[in-house]
């Protein structure tokens, strides 16, 4: 992990020759603060910019010099955008998604690398795009992944995409965590009828296929 553009503060310290406790103590006081944090609030710092502080006395360096490393360079950013029908696909549904996506990124001051998009049910796992996003993850294309809804990138097994994603140091960012305050009941319903959603369009493409 030692090779991954962002490093956790435990790998940080190691490549750089100190304990956790003393960069969270740099942190703190403003003097080496991380590129960025991760929804669950862990520190990532960038490796070359811990290659090259790392042989120095850090706190024997001014402030205004420590402060510049996390603007040196921003976290390299993903996108991924999902409709379900192509209707919405020509309606520009998936273009207004993307979109947002897009200026989220600007927003954030992200580096924009990769746009992913698919037409299909969130229950399908064999997406083009998401596939063709978790091969990416794995040689460390982006940093971060920034969808619009959860269910967008799936209905179901979206903890098990974040684990995934957490392995290669990857963050998840949702625009939208939540539409609406949800009841238990409710969210079943909604589970309920994308599965009810799902079936349907199987069964209307087998019979189209049959003569």
């Amino acid at each position: 992990m030692l090779l991954a553009k962002y490093l956790s503060i435990k790998a940080a310290s190691q490549l750089v020759g100190v304990c956790p406790k003393t960069l969270r103590r740099w942190d703190k006081a403003g003097l080496f603060p991380p590129a960025f944090r991760t929804v669950g609030n862990h520190r990532r710092y960038d490796r070359h910019v811990l290659l090259q502080f790392g042989q120095h006395k850090i706190e024997r360096l001014p402030k205004r010099t420590l402060a510049a490393p996390s603007a040196v360079s921003s976290p390299r950013a993903a996108i991924y955008g999902r409709v379900s029908a192509a209707r919405q696909h020509q309606t520009g549904d998936l273009a207004r998604q993307l979109a947002e996506l897009t200026g989220y990124c600007h927003q954030k001051g992200y580096t924009l690398v990769q746009s992913y998009a698919d037409v299909g049910s969130g229950l399908n796992d064999q997406r083009r795009g998401l596939l063709r996003l978790l091969r990416d993850v794995a040689v460390q294309k982006f940093d971060v992944l920034i969808v619009h809804y959860s269910d967008r990138l799936a209905r179901f097994g979206i903890q098990i995409i974040r684990q995934y994603l957490a392995s290669w140091v990857v963050q998840l960012e949702i625009i939208h965590p939540t539409v609406v305050e949800s009841s238990p009941h409710a969210e079943l319903i909604t589970d309920l009828t994308a599965i009810l959603y799902s079936f349907m369009g199987k069964l209307y493409r087998l019979r189209r296929s049959t003569p």
